[in-house]
């Protein structure tokens, strides 16, 4: 497809335009759906469908794009995973509306998971100069992306909310299985879990590469620096860990859901994106970035000040987003 490009193209146009299908079916979707609480119409699904599958497509051709017409760059490489930060957003929301957790800790473990393992590639690449973009042979961001495109296109022509929202027991009855411990939950709280414990794998494999990498256990290294390569390497979490607590202090019922998804999302892409111009700068990056500090703030004055009504949280939220973004 790339070769179908022509060459006064620039590469930053080909991940711009990609950008403009997750800002376009983001948009759409938070008109129909603007609190992960509605299910929104089919088309609007099919839609999000579509933009994710177009999305992916022109990120993987921005790189050859410029290889091909001889303008790689290092801003173009921040430009490309500067727009990978924010469209993770796109997909949390895609999935989260038809999923309908808003208002719930569910969507946040959902938001939190997704964004702390992108981040997690980035700190990767800091450390190792490797920038890992899959887990074994057949499960990779490729696959994950067009099937998550793929997923949404498939439930776009059912009736989301009678599927997602029976029981295991009934979902697992036609198969002859009763369910067992997970019989009463729902199949999207289910799915969910799958989510989350599929992260931790993925993160837990972030970890083993990263600290067993020879840049920071290497075979010339004695013990004590080797700890000390370690723990430095893992304070570099910190930061992006506090904002996955934090998002779990606020309570989730008494604000909107949408509005706390805007400011972590781009609280988190802001860390994101430093460390991924820290790694080109070989530039050293603090345990604790001071960015994180007004929503850990924001988070606990919502969850602890009595005084403050749900209007009041909305507006913190709200000013909070416009300062990050």
């Amino acid at each position: 497809l790339t070769e179908c490009l022509p060459l006064w193209l620039a590469p930053n146009m080909v991940t711009t335009l990609g950008g403009m299908h997750c800002a376009l079916a983001y948009g759409v979707m938070w008109y129909y759906c603007p609190d992960f609480d509605t299910t929104p119409p089919d088309w609007v699904v099919m839609l999000a469908g579509y933009c994710a599958f177009a999305y992916y497509t022109l990120d993987c051709m921005d790189g050859k794009q410029a290889r091909r017409t001889g303008s790689s760059s290092p801003l173009g490489q921040l430009f490309d995973h500067g727009f990978d930060c924010i469209c993770t957003l796109f997909f949390v929301a895609t999935f989260s509306s038809y999923l309908e957790i808003g208002g719930t800790h569910w969507y946040n473990m959902l938001q939190t998971s997704l964004q702390f393992a992108f981040f997690m590639a980035q700190w990767e690449e800091y450390h190792t100069l490797v920038l890992p973009h899959n887990a074994g042979k057949w499960c990779g961001v490729t696959e994950v992306n067009y099937a998550s495109a793929l997923g949404a296109i498939c439930v776009s022509l059912i009736d989301r909310e009678a599927f997602f929202q029976k029981s295991m027991k009934d979902t697992l009855a036609p198969l002859g299985l009763t369910g067992g411990v997970v019989k009463d939950m729902e199949l999207r709280h289910f799915l969910l879990c799958g989510w989350g414990g599929m992260s931790l794998i993925l993160m837990g494999l972030s970890l083993k590469r990263t600290l067993c990498h020879p840049r920071i256990a290497g075979e010339d290294m004695d013990a004590s620096e080797i700890r000390f390569n370690r723990i430095n390497a893992l304070s570099k979490l910190a930061s992006p860990f506090l904002l996955c607590v934090a998002a779990f202090i606020v309570p989730p019922e008494f604000i909107r859901t949408r509005y706390l998804s805007v400011v972590l999302g781009c609280a988190l892409s802001l860390l994101t994106k430093k460390m991924i111009v820290f790694s080109m700068a070989k530039m050293p990056y603090a345990i604790i970035q001071t960015d994180v500090f007004p929503f850990i703030f924001a988070a606990i004055w919502i969850r602890y000040d009595t005084r403050l009504t749900k209007e009041g949280g909305d507006f913190v939220l709200g000013a909070l987003s416009i300062w990050y973004a």
